[in-house]
């Protein structure tokens, strides 16, 4: 892991808070999510802990490569980083959202999820132009 860029993720998480999930199905469909609760675990791995859109997950059980994008609109700093996800647990489990709406509401996410991200890449990220070279 390159250690600057890695400080400069954390850094971005802590402030930003939310970071785009970018996953495809095995057709190669693309869908994105945006997500809280990431955390950084051992070496190249990091955490996430929320409740994911069930295209989401379902699209992660179809193919584990994932693309993570964080970016600071106003510094023009960020980053994407490329991994795989190596475990999904599901976490907390809803039991129904209010009696009855559960109708209503078809497709929303009933548990929690936890995965866990091997990150093989990074690359900078901006809006404005940059180079797609990776920094690990």
């Amino acid at each position: 892991m390159e250690p600057r860029a890695w400080e400069g993720i954390k850094r971005l998480v802590k402030k930003l808070k939310v970071v785009y999930v970018a996953t495809s199905n095995k057709q190669g469909i693309p869908h994105i999510a945006a997500s809280e609760g990431i955390s950084f675990l051992n070496g190249d791995r990091i955490g996430f802990r929320a409740w994911f859109c069930l295209k989401t997950v379902e699209n992660l059980h179809e193919n584990p490569r994932v693309s993570l994008a964080l970016l600071d609109r106003k510094t023009q700093e960020g980053y994407q980083l490329l991994g795989e996800v190596e475990r999904i647990e599901k976490g907390a489990i809803l039991d129904g959202f209010i009696p009855g709406k559960e109708k209503e509401w078809p497709g929303y996410p009933q548990a929690e999820y936890q995965l866990s991200i091997r990150i093989e890449k990074i690359s900078p990220l901006t809006s404005g132009p940059h180079s797609d070279e990776f920094l690990k």
